[in-house]
């Protein structure tokens, strides 16, 4: 059975409170008559026909640590995500990943940056480059 739109759920409240009952609204809006019933407890009860918000997944890092990893990576433009995971901990003494670092960096809209491939330069080569 589908789920109801935000738009459904209210078409459905305005008709039971014109007095139309439980069963005329599920058949209607083809959804369980237990469908019906917890949206209208939910109208009464909250005044509100949206979904509640759910929790989720709790955040291996806090505020604080994901200022730290941005931080770190403004400082150390070059080390790799997963550098600066080994050197975070999470909540809990948990380790964190590379990916959850990128996330972190993704939503600060921190831009990547890779070192350009290239021959390696000797002492001499950096004296020369200064002279």
């Amino acid at each position: 059975m589908p789920r109801l739109t935000p738009e459904q759920r209210e078409r459905a409240v305005g008709r039971l409170s014109t007095g139309d009952d439980q069963e005329a609204v599920a058949v209607a809006f083809n959804v369980h008559l237990s469908t019906v019933y917890r949206l209208q407890q939910r109208f009464v009860n909250t005044g509100r026909t949206a979904d509640t918000q759910r929790s989720g997944r709790p955040r291996v890092t806090t505020q604080r640590q994901d200022r730290q990893i941005l931080r770190h990576h403004l400082r150390n433009r070059f080390h790799t995500a997963n550098e600066t995971a080994r050197n975070t901990v999470g909540n809990h003494q948990r380790p964190i990943s590379g990916q959850t670092v990128r996330r972190r960096l993704a939503e600060q809209d921190f831009q990547k940056c890779r070192p350009a491939r290239g021959p390696v330069l000797t002492q001499r080569h950096r004296m020369a480059r200064q002279q």
